[in-house]
């Protein structure tokens, strides 16, 4: 019976499965695999993969610490080719190490719709956002952020409702960063910033000019004292609060 079963299993076809499992399956696959060997198995398969659908969601996070020249310059004209395949549809991306401002501004020039950028360990351009005008999530971690990138944030950005920062020492830049989320970003409503080194008055720019907050997450800001009675109270007019010596598990 089991070497029925088995049998029976090496037989299925799996290209007639429906359209829409195949494009589920081969966006599980991951770029790098789909542009290298998926869309070379077959014609269905390959067209698939030329759907400009199937590159509304880009993820080419890496897991590589360091990556040479040689890999670099190769992920940059692979995300480019990507944007290409999204004909404008792109949605979300998630990139990392190996972009630069070119590159950035590229997928800003070919991305209008786009809803969540989400990046790691590269600067943060305050131009390229004035191209994101529907812009809802912007996720910076160990990233360079610059006051210009706040304010750009909250000119361009109208819709911007999720903002969130994980700092790391090394990358730390000042805790003007808070007051200019106070001053320019009052849409928001889920707020993380991990790692922040700030105070009470800055945190008191943020609960005074963001009252739409909903999630504010201060785990690791080990400078804000949370015994005031003024900052308890406004605290407590949010849904949901991380503290700073909560477990970061999860954080990501």
């Amino acid at each position: 019976m089991r070497q029925q079963w088995q049998e029976k299993e090496q037989k299925r076809n799996w290209l007639v499965l429906p359209y829409d499992v195949i494009a589920n399956i081969l966006y599980r696959v991951g770029v790098y695999d789909i542009l290298e060997n998926a869309q070379k198995v077959c014609t269905t398969w390959h067209k698939i993969c030329k759907d400009p659908a199937m590159w509304r969601v880009i993820n080419m996070e890496n897991n590589f610490e360091d990556v040479n020249r040689n890999e670099r310059s190769l992920m940059q004209e692979m995300c480019k080719h990507v944007v290409d395949r999204s004909q404008g549809q792109l949605i979300d991306i998630t990139v990392c190490d190996f972009v630069n401002k070119e590159l950035l501004e590229y997928i800003a020039d070919r991305s209008s719709q786009l809803r969540r950028l989400d990046h790691w360990h590269f600067a943060m351009w305050a131009e390229s956002l004035k191209k994101f005008p529907l812009l809802e999530e912007l996720s910076l971690y160990v990233t360079y952020i610059s006051h210009k990138v706040i304010v750009a944030a909250g000119c361009f950005c109208p819709m911007l409702t999720t903002l969130k920062i994980n700092y790391d020492l090394v990358w730390h830049c000042g805790d003007g960063i808070a007051t200019a989320i106070g001053e320019n970003l009052p849409q928001l409503k889920h707020l993380q910033l991990i790692g922040h080194i700030m105070l009470n008055n800055r945190l008191q720019a943020i609960l005074d000019g963001c009252p739409k907050l909903e999630l504010l997450d201060l785990r690791q800001c080990l400078c804000i004292n949370l015994n005031g009675e003024f900052v308890k109270k406004s605290l407590e007019k949010i849904k949901c609060v991380k503290l700073p010596h909560e477990s970061l598990q999860g954080c990501l």
